[in-house]
């Protein structure tokens, strides 16, 4: 199994680092010699690089209504990191599943086929047919033409993309949630189910429950994690760090890591504060010590 680890990006988080508005007038700064021009997407460029040059595979991009869009800032940051997966975090309620699946295919495009979806919602009956109905509508305009749909929340006539829209690849889904009803709905829909951190055997009980689900729907669904982390070079100092999630040193965390991976998860979406600086510290040490201990496993980068 293919091990994969991504950083997420929080747009909403650190409000001060990258932002013209929040620079201080006055105070110990004698003298403020960032130039107008740089603005929070450098900062998420930063970012971006933090965690494509420490080894990681893809850059999660939070939704949050308050701050940045999640797809432009994806889009930003694409060039700066050219070797990243670019996951986009957003609900189906965001506008239409045509014009999103078009927006798709020119970022696949632009970037040689580097996007993911992950779609969020409230997790209730009403969004769970609407992101299904997300999902079918996308997919089918993107691959069949014409395409017609009439639904509860959209509608299609003759729909379809021409060349050289037609044929680029579809980016893979992520769906997340821990009761069986989105285990559900990740067999149906989604790519890779992502889970929320829990004891080692609601885990596996819940990977469990996932295979079970898709052998029944006929696919494959990757199993994955989001993880907040804080390490540090002994327990010791990740305690005194007061960070929250996963803490320990950097071998004790890598060593939770393997063990989760050997419970069948292979995706793992990690995060910690401060960001940038945290990317570099979790690529540099604890990502080199998972994959030795998984015995030299490299990603598919």
């Amino acid at each position: 199994m293919t091990i994969k680890f991504y950083w997420r990006l929080d747009p909403a988080a650190e409000p001060q680092r990258g932002e013209p508005s929040a620079r201080p007038t006055s105070g110990f700064l004698p003298r403020d010699v960032r130039t107008a021009g740089l603005t929070r997407y450098d900062y998420y460029a930063q970012v971006a690089r933090a965690a494509a040059v420490t080894g990681f595979d893809g850059l999660f991009v939070a939704y949050r209504p308050e701050s940045d869009d999640s797809q432009i800032v994806a889009a930003s940051v694409a060039r700066t990191a050219p070797r990243l997966l670019l996951v986009p975090e957003f609900p189906s309620t965001v506008g239409s599943a045509v014009y999103a699946a078009k927006e798709a295919v020119s970022f696949q495009r632009a970037t040689h086929d580097r996007l993911g979806w992950a779609l969020v919602g409230n997790a209730d009956a009403e969004d769970a047919a609407r992101t299904a109905e997300f999902l079918h509508v996308a997919r089918g305009v993107h691959g069949t033409r014409p395409f017609d749909h009439e639904g509860e929340y959209f509608s299609v006539k003759g729909g379809g993309f021409q060349q050289p829209l037609a044929n680029v690849p579809f980016p893979p889904v992520y769906l997340r949630g821990d009761d069986e009803e989105a285990l559900e709905r990740s067999a149906r829909l989604a790519d890779v189910h992502l889970l929320a951190d829990a004891p080692f055997d609601e885990l596996r009980s819940r990977i469990e429950t996932l295979e079970r689900l898709a052998i029944a729907a006929g696919r494959e669904v990757a199993a994955g994690v989001v993880l907040t982390v804080t390490a540090r070079e002994s327990d010791e100092e990740a305690a005194d760090a007061g960070g929250a999630g996963i803490a320990g040193s950097y071998d004790s965390v890598a060593e939770r890591i393997a063990t989760l991976y050997a419970a069948g998860i292979t995706h793992f979406v990690l995060s910690a504060s401060p960001s940038l600086e945290e990317a570099y510290r979790i690529g540099q040490f604890v990502l080199p010590r998972v994959r030795a201990a998984l015995g030299g496993l490299r990603t598919a980068a």
